[in-house]
């Protein structure tokens, strides 16, 4: 998560942020306003458990050990050959080889399986 803070643009401008909010939060993430130390936190706070809670989930569906999937989930690309070694992955393919794959799991015809582009 990252958030553009506009403030010194604003105030070269003769721009100055006026909050109407109706709770403390409200507003947060604003990027015609600094980030607070307090919004910082309950930013800082939020992202912990959404990437806890994916480390767990990938963990858990790839029936991995927790310890090496938090230690994967860093932010950092991965290409397929290297997620298909730390078994984030089942195989390798072009989009023909999902189309056939969707397709026998949905039991139709490569034919019906369509993909948005």
């Amino acid at each position: 998560m990252s958030y553009l803070d506009k403030t010194a643009k604003n105030a070269k401008n003769g721009l100055r942020y006026v909050s109407l909010a109706s709770a403390r939060f409200k507003d947060y993430g604003s990027p015609d306003k600094p980030l607070t130390f307090a919004e910082r936190t309950l930013l800082e706070r939020d992202l912990k458990i959404y990437h806890e809670q994916f480390v767990k989930e990938v963990a858990e569906n790839r029936n991995l050990p927790i310890e090496q999937v938090a230690k994967l989930a860093d932010g950092s690309s991965m290409p397929g050959a290297l997620a298909l070694e730390n078994k984030l992955i089942d195989f390798l393919g072009d989009q023909e080889t999902a189309r056939d794959w969707l397709a026998e799991k949905l039991e139709i015809s490569p034919k019906e399986v369509v993909f948005c582009e």
